[in-house]
């Protein structure tokens, strides 16, 4: 690959990375094969902008990591705000991390833990009315965000070719395995494939036995479909979910030896502020809108500039929802990134050489400085003049006209004032250019 030189502005930046968990941060950082923020050298950024970044290059582009304070859409649309006031030249956002799916693709295809979702388009989910017995979501094609830019769009369609998707989750498999050696391979381990479970929806996350904890089903808030606030703090294990299920979806049976490789699925994606933990409202809102998962922050992203949204799948958006998988899906969200990247072609950013001295050692440095000394400090009563000639050449020139000319009509005493005014401006204005041009001659 030919060697890309540092960037020495801001505006050479093109492409932002998003990440609202400090998980999902932690491995988009160990897909930089370049980091330029150091001790020696700063990017900065505007005095209004709050946010945080680290700025470095992926392949062939130039890319800014923006920390999120939080999750949310009102927090995803904040922070590319105050990005766009100190990165002017992001072209596109690609927002990465861990989110529910669901479970099915639109193609067919089975949807995992641990796979990795690309949004085609954003649906904003959570806008409606809510009814006695109901929710009815808004429709409208406002609520439904365009699609990527075209350049974007294109290179995405090569996803619904099979072969090129199988060549992307190869080297996407690739380089996951790069990206658990830099976490930590335990830190980003696949958890297991008996721990990739899809209940059915009316199967809940509730008490049903007499635990030795003492939380059982008597605790009245777990029956007639309840489930209580101690039950989501616990996990399948502890309740026996899969005991007490009338069955599940798992891996196929061939792959239980090792760590299936995560697959890449394209479609729309559902995007809101509800967190959303209920098998029943996640397959009416796949009926409705034919989304392949659901997360909080892209809807907020598309307010401000182009974004595409790219998170792995950490759980199946129902009540069995835990933390066990987001480590590993933000590992394989990072690496589907990098594969992205590694494919994607932009124009390289033009890069504005530095103005070196150029082979003058510092005695001769020294001695132009002397030689400019008398001019440099004629620089600042120069500049006065130029910043007090409007005034002084229309007092002038009043006074000179009046000199030449003396009356008690009134009109003319009018159109001198005027005339005066007119000849002062033209003059000051002038005055003030040479004086300025004057200026930085003595100083070259």
């Amino acid at each position: 690959m030919t060697e890309i030189p540092r960037p020495t502005s801001r505006n050479q930046f093109q492409i932002a990375i998003l990440c609202a968990l400090p998980v999902e941060s932690h491995a988009v950082e160990t897909i930089f094969d370049e980091y330029y923020d150091d001790d020696d050298h700063c990017f900065g950024q505007d005095p209004s902008d709050e946010n945080a970044y680290m700025n470095g290059r992926i392949g062939n582009h130039y890319v800014v990591l923006v920390y999120m304070p939080g999750m949310g859409k009102c927090k995803a649309m904040t922070t590319t705000l105050h990005l766009k006031l100190s990165y002017h030249q992001i072209q596109l956002a690609l927002l990465v991390g861990v989110c529910g799916g669901v479970p099915r693709g639109n193609d067919g295809r089975d949807i995992f833990l641990g796979d990795v979702l690309i949004s085609d388009r954003l649906v904003q989910w959570d806008i409606g009315k809510l009814l006695p017995t109901a929710f009815i979501r808004k429709d409208q094609p406002q609520y439904v965000q365009g699609r990527p830019c075209h350049r974007m769009e294109t290179f995405l369609a090569k996803v619904n070719n099979a072969d090129e998707r199988r060549r992307w989750e190869s080297s996407m498999a690739e380089l996951l395995e790069i990206v658990q050696q830099s976490l930590g391979e335990q830190s980003a381990a696949y958890p297991g494939v008996d721990k990739d479970r899809l209940y059915f929806p009316a199967h809940l996350h509730q008490h049903r036995d007499l635990r030795p904890c003492g939380m059982c089903r008597s605790c009245g808030s777990c029956e007639e479909g309840n489930i209580c606030p101690k039950a989501l703090r616990s996990t399948c294990d502890e309740l026996g979910c899969s005991d007490h299920a009338q069955g599940c979806r798992s891996r196929p049976s061939g792959e239980s030896d090792s760590a299936p490789k995560p697959a890449i699925h394209l479609g729309p994606i559902a995007s809101g502020d509800t967190v959303l933990i209920s098998g029943h409202a996640r397959d009416q809102l796949v009926a409705e809108t034919g989304v392949i998962g659901i997360e909080m922050e892209g809807i907020g992203l598309w307010e401000e500039t182009s974004c595409v949204v790219i998170k792995a799948v950490a759980d199946y958006a129902d009540c069995h929802k835990a933390k066990q998988w987001q480590r590993y899906g933000a590992a394989s969200a990072a690496a589907c990134t990098k594969a992205l990247l590694l494919e994607y072609t932009v124009d390289l950013p033009q890069v504005y050489p530095v103005e070196q001295p150029g082979g003058i050692d510092s005695n001769e440095r020294a001695a132009a400085s002397h030689h400019r000394l008398p001019f440099q400090s004629g620089r600042g009563p120069l500049a006065k003049i130029a910043r007090v000639s409007t005034l002084s050449g229309i007092s002038d020139t009043i006074k000179m006209v009046y000199s030449l000319h003396t009356s008690s009509n009134l009109w003319s005493n009018v159109c001198i004032a005027a005339l005066a005014f007119v000849i002062g401006y033209l003059y000051a204005s002038v005055g003030a250019h040479l004086v300025e041009a004057c200026g930085h001659w003595l100083m070259s």
